[in-house]
């Protein structure tokens, strides 16, 4: 009986060891196999390694088929000279031959520390954690792709949701999953929170924000009302505001303003990663396709301009009534 050539080889979805009888799909670009189960979950090719640089997957020969040896707990042995190893390990612990051939890289993010990237983060001494002056540059960084994942969602998902800024995006996103850490500094957000909320399409907050900068800012905004500005003063009769108590009103309302936009500036970036997971998990559950849940992340996620322009019209139609108001009962 002729030897199945796919026998010996590994699925990369579900990395079992193909066996002779086993329904066997291949990727018609690079010709990688898939149980033909796993294809189907997977929905595409995902060795991702192959398209990029064009190469195809190659089969292992006859001999090599004969010389692999799976035991039943799992255990695999080395073609070149024997060891065994466990199934997790992807060279041989003796000679150091790759044992799972035409694989793409693993996923990094749930299962990989770099030292060298989070000092300090596993305990270990001082000492220990002073890069080696004639070591390799790189040897501890972590290395990203496409797939790789943030708390379930792969860097994919994140990148077709956010557009804008994906970068800056994700890296802050891994920082939060790996780290544990709620704090990220975001200028903008400092000076605007109200419209970067919209911007960024987190619509209640953003409101919701907008509102109480405006509720927060009604004392500044009376005080300039009687300010002349541009030859025109907007407020004509408030002799209120130069009492102590509209004083003491305007100052706390000046500080608590601030104050809630450093508040935000530190903690704006968590509510949008919270807001980004808790969209793409909805839209994947109710979208089981891939490409068709990619097309509405798309669509759903990204900026709005249009919600700021609406943002910044409410807010003056706020300022206008207020003036209009004070100037009745005044």
């Amino acid at each position: 009986m002729e030897t199945n050539r796919f026998y010996g080889s590994r699925c990369i979805s579900c990395k079992k060891i193909f066996g002779q009888g086993d329904d066997i799909v291949v990727c018609p670009e690079c010709g990688t196999p898939y149980h033909r189960e796993c294809y189907k979950n997977e929905g595409k090719c995902i060795n991702d390694a192959l398209h990029e640089t064009g190469h195809t997957w190659k089969p292992i020969t006859e001999e090599e088929a004969a010389a692999i040896e799976t035991s039943e707990d799992g255990t695999i042995r080395c073609m070149r000279c024997g060891e065994e190893n466990t199934a997790d390990m992807l060279f041989c612990t003796k000679c150091g031959l790759p044992l799972h051939q035409n694989e793409p890289p693993e996923r990094p993010f749930n299962d990989i520390y770099s030292p060298n990237r989070y000092p300090g983060a596993g305990g270990e001494s001082s000492k220990e954690q002073q890069p080696q002056m004639n070591s390799a540059p790189f040897r501890n960084t972590i290395m990203l792709d496409k797939n790789s994942e943030i708390d379930g969602i792969t860097i994919e998902d994140y990148a077709c949701y956010v557009k804008s800024n994906p970068i800056y995006f994700i890296t802050t996103f891994f920082r939060f999953f790996k780290l544990g850490s709620k704090i990220s500094f975001n200028f903008g957000a400092v000076l605007f929170p109200e419209f970067y909320m919209l911007y960024r399409k987190m619509y209640v907050r953003g409101i919701i924000m907008l509102i109480l900068s405006f509720l927060l800012s009604v004392p500044s905004y009376i005080y300039l009302g009687t300010q002349e500005f541009m030859g025109q003063v907007f407020i004509k009769s408030a002799g209120f505001v130069e009492g102590k108590t509209f004083q003491l009103i305007y100052q706390a309302s000046y500080y608590a303003f601030w104050a809630v936009r450093l508040l935000l500036g530190f903690s704006v970036n968590y509510m949008y990663y919270s807001s980004v997971k808790k969209r793409i998990r909805r839209i994947k559950a109710e979208n089981p396709d891939t490409m068709e849940a990619r097309q509405i992340m798309a669509l759903a996620g990204g900026v709005s301009w249009p919600a700021v322009i609406m943002g910044g019209t409410l807010m003056f139609g706020l300022f206008t009534g207020l003036m209009f108001l004070i100037n009745s009962f005044t």
